[in-house]
């Protein structure tokens, strides 16, 4: 299975936030949203190249926790400790975070009040996904941006990289999803790169007597 059709089985299956979406919503209220998002996501992404994994993976963040309706934005106050300072969204794209903020800025000159930051996070991550040669597909609009953000519902709901295959499966399983749907969420992630973090225990001092996992192929890491 090619990347473009992974990335398009991610974006067709991942869960949406409840709300009536249709590919007109926004049609009269705001006309020139597409191409607002369009041409601000344009710019970052040829500033920064590293926008479009980053917001790719911010997406899908924000879909596995309560689906997707934009809490991953929320930002933490003195009585609460909101999803994005969980300590698996640390690492989360600050270009991600920026491309948001700046469409939203552009959309409310234009049409004040009106346009969602679920729905910018969608189309800006289709349009991105697009420009580093993914599949075009449809964004059906009109989801409604979430008030509650809780750091403690993100670890039950994003699976480690270190968990087993058995794990991933299952937990994929849980939220509806097949093994070819979870092959298809978890490979948008082979954009872009990934921090030594998650992996430096299997290739340094994996125990005290191997000192790469076994189960890695070192050849392939000779080559990286």
């Amino acid at each position: 299975m090619t990347l473009p059709v992974l990335l398009l089985l991610l974006f067709i299956t991942i869960p949406f936030s409840e709300s009536k979406l249709s590919m007109e919503y926004y049609k009269k209220t705001c006309p020139d949203l597409e191409s607002i998002v369009r041409d601000t996501v344009t710019l970052k992404q040829m500033a920064n190249p590293t926008t479009a994994a980053g917001t790719l993976r911010l997406f899908f963040h924000d879909c596995m926790v309560e689906g997707c309706d934009a809490s991953i934005l929320i930002s933490s106050n003195h009585i609460n400790i909101a999803e994005r300072d969980a300590d698996i969204n640390q690492s989360l794209s600050g270009d991600a975070l920026e491309v948001v903020a700046r469409a939203k800025t552009a959309l409310e000159l234009t049409c004040p009040g009106i346009v969602s930051c679920s729905d910018i996070l969608a189309l800006a991550t289709r349009n991105l996904v697009t420009m580093v040669g993914g599949p075009f597909y449809n964004v059906r609009l009109g989801r409604k941006d979430g008030k509650v953000s809780q750091a403690a519902r993100v670890e039950a709901n994003l699976i480690r990289s270190n968990r087993t295959m058995e794990d991933i499966i299952n937990y994929f399983a849980v939220k509806g999803f097949t093994i070819e749907e979870m092959v298809a969420l978890s490979g948008g992630h082979t954009i872009g790169f990934s921090h030594c973090k998650e992996f430096a225990d299997r290739i340094f001092n994996y125990n005290r007597t191997t000192a790469t996992d076994p189960e890695i192929n070192t050849q392939s890491l000779l080559k990286g």
